[in-house]
């Protein structure tokens, strides 16, 4: 069989891991959140594929040929963020450290290192698969290429994959780029083509030269035109985004072997990183796997009186294990024979409802090993199980040893469950956690259906606003540029219009336009409330409207987006692939997209959120009896608590009054003080801190309540939730100034958050086995559920979603739940 290198897109992986982790530093405020993202990713990759012949190709900050034939060249991309420029020399010192081979080369983009190691690498007889989510590289992919796409659940491509996924065959890529052109590298492409244009053109006419030569015959003015008139663009364009694949490289593919690691220059690294639930990056060469036995009826009836039952699984086949033999067959098999009944203990079980069908029911005492490993440690990474048996078994398996995961497993599921029973959230894990892993499962399968016409005529509408937009822009500065390019508009608001500067980057010491600045900039000049709009529009367009339609499923017609338990170090719940979370509930742009949601024929959406959840919560643990006797009376909590700080009676509260009340109200959750609230509101800091005391004034256990947190963590290094949540803080007491204040905010506010996430999560598990027949749960957004019910079971549906969320927990104050029913999500009040 042939070698198969490994091709990983450094660069675009470490930039990805950058914004899909947040708030990870070392103990004095080092990020660290790319470089953790990085190496989880690619730990998996060598546990999983364990590949022999590897390199992680990287960009260098140096201009390359690019540059210099299109000045233009990605010159509309914000800087690099400065934690990310830091960090990246530490990740590839770890990977280096790891055995992997690193590749740059000056005056080239990894692109073309990656696509130069693929051609030498075919031409030596060796199987190439390039590790990426880039669209870019596509292009690449034919007989022995293929891609590992890591946005699409890690699936590879080959050439029909590739065109299932982007819509015409790697060697049209660099067409359709051609006349889209490339908005993130700032590739002019055809004016007036998009992504949907470039694509249906390809598909009919072929590769550029062929469109270009039937223009006449395109019956779209738009694109006729542009193709007309911009015939030497869209050909510039297909030049500046086909990869080369004669980049000078000194590395050979045969010789980007994978090396043993180097342990101790690997452990420091891990040390000063504070990388302490990351394995260690495993060998080339790997041990021994345990033995597998064929499975068979009697394994079953052994497993069925087995005190714990070590589940892995790949594909079809699984590995079952007491801590003593491991078994091996068809997954379904198992399943026959009670795989459901047993004592079990798995990692990442989730994956394994979807397989094995969404409504089964486990009625063993099953323990998830990744859950548990989070609940002991939210703040970080989940431990993969090398960690997890480090600490809790007897046996740490290898890389994509599924035999030595599943004696592991069994080992390790009493001592995480002690464990777990140490720390008090035993209960919380069988009451709550383990009951939602199914639940989340059920609510990923359902799905939630799409109007793709609609949102392909909101992308359409939205295009058209944000060019009135662009053209009032020009006209307020009286000249046309690149709105999206910061480093035009800051050229623009700066020096062309002589408005303060009020900060500079900190690598290329240009104008800062962060939306910070622009925000206090936003009364000076009526172009900067035009340029906020046009971000908010452009950010609305490029991560919901446009990118939505794709993630439907066509063969359910919905939209299948991820529910992630163990994500959020408060303990709420995170979505993803699409992130259905984040969609905006408040302004017109909000409502229209939300409006792209429909319940399914039939059927009717039930909306059921929590009224000021947090601030009930807040009431609760801090005991306030002001707060208290507001809840219990069913007052508007903001009116009330003006009506206690400026001591008037509630009925001459004045908006401007109850406004800076709900500011402090929310504010106290998040820690903020006096500099916080002074730019919230507008005012003085003096003012603001005025408020502020007279708010503790009033509700004199809300300030017993925080300070006390804040002692608690100083002293023990952790903060828990109603339900024993714990999250931790390591090194807080010794942190430096402003880090301790920013954890500390982040300990007062999990106490609060964290305990509305128990509740809500807790409430799905009361919710979701008492629904009508034919409902089904199909959203979380944090203290919102929505069903999906047949429109004659919707009123029963909604007293049983009220019923059981106000009756989730016994607090001090009660728990109000509002109800709602519409065809489609923007109806839902």
């Amino acid at each position: 069989m042939a070698d198969t290198l490994y091709l990983i897109d450094g660069s675009s992986i470490l930039f990805r891991a950058f914004f899909a982790i947040r708030n990870l530093s070392t103990r004095d405020g080092r990020p660290t959140n790319a470089i953790f993202g990085t190496l989880k990713m690619v730990e998996k990759l060598l546990r999983e594929r364990d590949p022999s012949h590897i390199a992680v190709v990287f960009d260098l900050p140096a201009p390359t040929f690019r540059h210099e034939a299109f000045k233009a060249y990605k010159a509309n991309r914000p800087d690099t963020p400065p934690d990310l420029v830091a960090q990246i020399g530490p990740a590839k010192e770890i990977l280096l450290a790891m055995g992997l081979p690193v590749v740059e080369l000056a005056g080239y983009e990894a692109d073309d290192c990656i696509a130069t190691l693929a051609k030498k690498a075919r031409g030596e007889g060796m199987e190439v698969v390039i590790v990426t989510a880039d669209k870019d590289l596509f292009q690449l992919v034919r007989p022995g290429v293929r891609v590992l796409h890591t946005k699409k659940e890690e699936v590879f491509l080959d050439e029909k994959g590739v065109e299932e996924v982007f819509g015409v065959p790697p060697a049209r890529v660099v067409d359709v780029l051609a006349l889209w052109g490339d908005p993130t590298d700032n590739i002019p492409g055809v004016p007036g083509i998009g992504e949907k244009g470039a694509k249906e053109l390809v598909r009919r006419y072929g590769d550029l030269e062929s469109v270009l030569a039937h223009a006449s015959e395109v019956t779209r003015k738009a694109y006729r035109e542009g193709l007309e008139q911009h015939a030497e663009a869209a050909r510039f364009s297909r030049d500046l985004a086909t990869v080369r694949e004669d980049a000078p490289l000194s590395e050979e593919p045969g010789g980007l072997h994978r090396r043993d690691p180097d342990r101790e220059t690997l452990q420091a690294l891990f040390r000063r990183w504070e990388f302490g639930s990351l394995p260690e990056a495993p060998a080339a060469s790997a041990k021994v796997s345990p033995e597998s036995v064929p499975w068979g009826k009697a394994a079953g009836e052994m497993l069925a009186k087995a005190a714990s039952v070590g589940l892995a699984w790949e594909g079809e086949r699984a590995w079952v294990s007491d801590g003593e033999t491991v078994w091996t067959g068809p997954l379904e098999g198992m399943k026959a024979e009670g795989l459901l009944a047993w004592p079990l203990c798995a990692y990442e079980i989730k994956p394994l409802f979807r397989r094995i069908g969404a409504r089964s029911r486990f009625t063993g005492a099953v323990l998830d090993a990744a859950v548990a490993g989070y609940l002991l440690n939210p703040s970080g990474a989940v431990p993969p199980i090398r960690t997890l048996a480090q600490d809790y078994g007897e046996v740490s398996p290898d890389p994509g040893d599924r035999a030595g995961e599943a004696l592991s497993l069994a080992r390790m599921k009493g001592p995480l469950e002690s464990r777990l029973q140490t720390l008090g959230m035993l209960d919380l894990y069988r009451n709550v956690e383990w009951p939602l892993v199914g639940i989340l499962a059920r609510v990923e399968d359902a799905g939630i259906a799409v109007d793709v016409p609609y949102f392909q005529a909101l992308g359409r509408e939205l295009e058209s606003t944000l060019g009135q937009l662009e053209r009032q822009i020009h006209a307020a500065a009286g000249l046309a540029f690149n709105v999206g390019s910061p480093k035009q508009l800051g050229e623009v608001l700066f020096q062309k219009l002589g408005l303060p500067v009020l900060k500079k980057t900190s690598k290329t010491k240009s104008f800062s336009t962060d939306n910070e600045v622009l925000e206090s900039l936003r009364e000076i000049h009526p172009i900067v409330p035009l340029v906020l709009e046009y971000r908010i529009l452009s950010k609305l367009k490029g991560t919901y409207v446009d990118p939505l339609p794709a993630w439907v499923d066509p063969a359910t017609g919905r939209v299948h987006a991820q529910f992630n338990q163990t994500v959020a170090a408060t303990g709420r719940l995170s979505s993803s692939d699409p992130n259905l979370q984040n969609i905006p509930m408040k302004g017109e742009w909000g409502s229209k997209i939300r409006r792209g949601f429909v319940a399914g024929p039939g059927c009717l959406f039930v909306g059921a959120d929590y009224s000021q959840i947090e601030l009930r919560i807040l009431a609760h643990l801090c005991s306030d009896p002001a707060l208290i006797r507001v809840f219990e009376r069913g007052e508007d909590i903001h009116t009330a608590t003006a009506a206690e700080v400026f001591n008037v009676a509630p009925m001459f509260v004045t908006s401007d009054m109850r406004r800076q009340a709900k500011a402090v109200n929310f504010g106290i959750l998040y820690g903020m003080g006096p500099f916080g609230l002074a730019r919230e509101l507008g005012v003085s800091q003096k003012d603001a801190k005025a408020f502020i005391d007279r708010y503790f004034a009033r509700f004199s256990s809300v300030k017993a309540y925080l300070d006390g947190v804040v002692a608690e963590v100083l002293e023990k290094e952790e903060v828990g939730t109603i339900l024993g949540r714990r999250r931790l803080f390591p090194g807080i007491a010794k942190a430096p100034k402003p880090l301790q204040q920013a954890l500390l905010r982040q300990a007062v506010n999990t106490t609060v958050q964290g305990s509305a996430a128990d509740l809500i999560k807790k409430a799905m598990v009361e919710v979701e086995p008492a629904l009508p027949e034919g409902c089904r749960l199909v959203l979380q957004v944090h203290d919102e559920l929505i069903v999906e019910a047949p429109e004659g079971r919707a009123p029963e549906a909604g007293r049983i979603l009220k019923s059981a969320m106000e009756g989730a927990m016994d607090l001090k104050v009660p728990l109000v739940v509002s109800l709602s029913t519409g065809k489609r999500w923007d109806e839902l009040k």
